[in-house]
């Protein structure tokens, strides 16, 4: 079983930082880090003591940071 957290007002999937690390190919501590110092989205909801990240932001910040990769 894999539950899925859905706004109920967008309809917008959205994750922990664990698979906010897993999509986006780093471990949890470095996503938490970079999401600490501005350097990820910000989260945009708490639920039951999870954070929780819009998976659309998420996939973005990806997109962004693979054209920075692929510029230098």
């Amino acid at each position: 079983m894999q539950p899925k957290i859905i706004d109920a007002n967008t309809g917008t999937e959205l994750w922990t930082a664990r698979e906010c690390a897993d999509v986006s190919g780093t471990a949890r501590g470095t996503f938490t880090s970079y999401a600490g110092r501005g350097r990820a989205p910000k989260p945009v909801a708490k639920l039951h003591g999870l954070t929780l990240w819009d998976s659309r932001d998420i996939r973005e910040w990806i997109d962004s940071r693979k054209s920075a990769q692929n510029a230098e």
